[in-house]
């Protein structure tokens, strides 16, 4: 489970997060966060116990972000069709609009693939969670077919991750209609029914119509 911020956990990783998008991972010290955050070093190591765990929490406190505002789109849009659609869409826009993603990738390139490929299990897992746990509600509900949500939730959540490190590829996810087409016709229908081997019903053998006995 994420762990909850207090205000002073709270001003260390704003002053974190600010000094990552201005010079990079490498070059955020210690020293540097404690003198922005107003803050001395032994605070923040006693808070946080050295420079990758605070990294570290920076990412978990974006993701808890992201992921609180994708639960109120999933919860305040009207039709499941629409929560889904509206909910995977404003995903697939932060992995190339986030300044995690953005900012980083312009002021220290060859940092950026090594964070997300070093800390994709942590991105990729907290997806799966909170695609399940949206997906589960929403058969209780009755919304969606009855699958296993899992494999569904971690295909997709593999896909964000994938889409963040190769944005260009394949369909124009910059362009928001084409994005939209795109999920319309892929990710809604995987959600709303499940993988295709999940939801095939058995074939039921036709039976050969009786040939009526012959008059003697």
């Amino acid at each position: 489970m994420l762990r909850a911020f207090d205000e002073v956990d709270e001003t260390i990783l704003d002053a974190a997060l600010q000094r990552i998008l201005q010079v990079g991972i490498r070059r955020s010290s210690l020293d540097d966060i404690a003198r922005r955050s107003g803050l001395n070093r032994v605070t923040i190591y006693r808070r946080f116990a050295g420079k990758d765990n605070l990294v570290d929490a920076v990412l978990a406190r974006e993701i808890q972000r992201v992921l609180a505002e994708a639960t109120a789109i999933a919860t305040t849009t009207r039709g499941v069709d629409a929560q889904i659609e509206e909910t995977v869409l404003y995903i697939l826009r932060l992995t190339r609009t986030h300044p995690l993603v953005t900012q980083l990738i312009e002021v220290a390139p060859e940092e950026a693939l090594s964070f997300y490929t070093v800390r994709g299990e942590e991105l990729v897992s907290q997806g799966i969670k909170f695609i399940v746990s949206i997906l589960d509600a929403a058969q209780e509900r009755g919304e969606i077919d009855s699958y296993d949500t899992r494999p569904v939730a971690e295909l997709v959540a593999r896909f964000a991750h994938s889409l963040m490190l190769t944005p260009t590829a394949g369909a124009d996810f910059g362009d928001e209609e084409s994005a939209r087409t795109f999920v319309r016709a892929t990710i809604l229908p995987l959600m709303r029914h499940g993988l295709g081997s999940s939801r095939r019903q058995p074939a039921t053998r036709r039976r050969a119509p009786r040939t009526p006995p012959r008059r003697r």
